[in-house]
């Protein structure tokens, strides 16, 4: 059986101090050695400020589905946001830390002063080595990268190679500084450290994956899962963390023959792809909550009218402008109830990067195919977190042309709103002959002539909400793992939390914990079936999510006869499967 390795490694420093081009260069480098990596970056709001930052990277030579909560090494590049970070660092963990500075700190500000007993710390010249190699101390990064190498026993020669490939765009003076900084440390570590700890990443035992694999976040993935799906035009207005989708757009769907709009505000954003849907070309656009929450009146327009749109929604901290650069999954119920009226659509909640994916596929689709608004719920950790997967399968043929055109018959005395049996009209794209229609945002007949009798409002209610019930079907449904009956504990999430509760479970269940996991794709419409049927199979049902009321657990409250516990946090971090642990075993008792 293979050695077990689980890390964490952090590192810690001020924006412009290559803090996180560090993390970045770690978990790219790790991942072609074989290892899973999931690595997440916190950094200042500010456009351009010199806040703290962080580079998170878990890697693992077993299956991840969490970024893990504290670290087993922390790398000091600031001591004063390093020092704040110190509580998130293991009892036994170890810190890397400059012990010959630029300059002296003032008291009670050097990082040093505030060990613990029973880290490990290994002090190194950062700055001297940087200097040395480069004749800068911008080099600290590199160097801190060459002393984990020598202390952990990473193949030194790989990590050189992997860092040139990374820099090959750039000048030589630039890959050399960076290399030379690398090797510095590496060389400074070998011959003055004793290592006292255990750790090495030598020897894993790691069989190489057959399968193509690629390191890619939940935006990236989202971007090219628009241009497989055929999108034709993205409009957006920048915001954070969506904004990346329309940078990749931007660059890459152009040379396809489709069209990025920037345009003056979210409203123009919503109102260009409802404008694009109504024309038959696929459209969506990408935003965050106080962007979502602008668009919520064109969205209704887009399910009165049953036209096509699609809308990426990743979630930060919030009211208002909240927390830019924190995650948070406190959009559900805007997600899922923003509109006036019974405004029913669709809602997605990915879970891993590989769903994110996924359901922007099957977004585009399911809102053309059932002409309707899909919103896509992803957050600030899952649109940029890091991970190693095998690459993606392109959609299905299927889905890639789902519109319900119109037949002779049909067009012989066209209604565009015709009452069907599954909810969705045929839908003439305009310049089909004998398509003509109106199309308004005021209840209508089946004609789209617009009505006010009850008798009109309540069927086409009825057609609405049917249509998106009969979504459901080709919505994957919900994922299970753990016991299968005589279940103590159920743990029900959703979005990125989701592999948080899956690890927790696992854990529980080496804990002779009685626990079972489950994860809807779908928030709306609602599973109810698999979601009743699972709280009933469980004798205590836990939510854990990222928001202080408990959206989800509200949501599902009604079908489920049962007290909920509720495990709700807002602090801006991802939920940590340790926390949900302990969760479980409190309410297990």
């Amino acid at each position: 059986m293979a050695r077990k390795i689980d890390l964490v490694i952090e590192i810690c420093g001020s924006a412009g101090e290559g803090t996180i081009s560090a993390g970045e260069i770690l978990s790219r480098f790790m991942s072609s050695q074989g290892f899973e990596i999931m690595s997440f970056d916190t950094y200042p709001s500010e456009i351009r400020g010199f806040g703290k930052c962080v580079a998170h990277s878990r890697i693992s030579n077993q299956k991840i589905f969490s970024p893990g909560k504290n670290a087993d090494v922390l790398v000091a590049l600031n001591d004063v946001h390093s020092i704040s970070q110190l509580p998130f660092l293991k009892e036994t963990g170890i810190l890397i830390f400059d012990n010959k500075p630029l300059r002296y700190h003032e008291e009670d500000k050097s990082i040093a002063g505030w060990v613990e007993p029973g880290i490990i710390s290994y002090g190194i010249p950062l700055h001297e080595l940087a200097q040395r190699a480069a004749g800068s101390s911008r080099g600290r990064n590199m160097v801190a990268l060459g002393a984990i190498a020598s202390l952990f026993g990473i193949n030194a020669k790989a990590f050189e190679e992997s860092i040139i490939k990374r820099y090959s765009k750039k000048s030589r003076i630039v890959i050399d500084s960076n290399v030379n900084s690398f090797i510095e440390g590496y060389k400074w570590a070998k011959e003055n450290i004793t290592k006292i700890n255990g750790i090495s990443f030598e020897s894993p035992g790691i069989k190489p994956s057959r399968k193509k694999r690629e390191i890619i976040n939940g935006n990236e993935a989202v971007a090219r899962a628009a241009i497989d799906s055929g999108i034709h035009l993205f409009a957006g207005y920048p915001i954070t963390p969506a904004t990346k989708i329309m940078e990749i757009l931007s660059k890459e769907l152009p040379g396809r023959g489709g069209v990025v709009i920037q345009t003056e505000d979210e409203i123009s954003a919503i109102g260009n792809v409802i404008g694009a849907g109504f024309a038959g070309k696929r459209a969506m656009t990408a935003t965050s909550g106080p962007g979502f929450s602008l668009m919520t009146e064109l969205g209704n327009l887009a399910i009165m009218a049953e036209v096509p749109a699609v809308i990426v929604n990743s979630q930060r901290g919030g009211p208002s402008t909240g927390l830019p650069t924190k995650t948070e999954q406190s959009d559900l119920n805007i997600a899922v109830k923003g509109g006036s009226g019974d405004s029913y659509r669709i809602v997605l909640a990915p879970t891993t990067v590989e769903e994110c994916y996924e359901c922007t596929c099957l977004a585009l689709y399911l809102a053309e195919k059932y002409q309707t608004l899909v919103v896509l719920l992803l957050d600030f950790f899952l649109s940029n977190s890091i991970r190693n997967i095998d690459s993606p399968k392109k959609p299905a043929i299927k889905l890639l042309d789902a519109n319900k055109a119109p037949g002779n018959r049909d067009l012989k005395s066209y209604k565009r709103y015709k009452i069907t049996g599954t909810g969705i009209s045929p839908r003439a794209i305009p310049g089909t002959p004998g398509g003509m229609f109106v199309s308004t945002g005021l209840e209508h007949s089946e004609e789209g002539l617009p009505r006010y009798d009850s008798e009109t409002h309540e069927k086409m209610t009825e057609k609405r909400y049917m249509k998106i019930q009969k979504a459901l079907k080709e919505i994957p449904k919900p994922k299970r793992s753990g016991c299968k009956k005589n279940i103590k504990v159920g743990v029900l999430a959703w979005g990125s939390t989701a592999g948080s509760a899956r690890e927790a479970v696992a854990e529980a269940e080496k804990c002779g914990i009685r626990a079972a996991f489950m994860s809807p794709l779908s928030l709306s419409p609602l599973p109810v079936d698999e979601i009743t049927e699972f709280a009933n199979e469980c004798e205590i049902l836990l939510v854990p999510e990222l928001n202080s009321s408990g959206q989800f657990a509200d949501l599902i409250a009604p079908y489920v006869y049962k007290k909920i516990e509720k495990l709700n946090m807002v602090t801006g971090l991802p939920m940590p499967s340790e926390d949900i642990l302990s969760k479980i075993k409190e309410i297990a008792e």
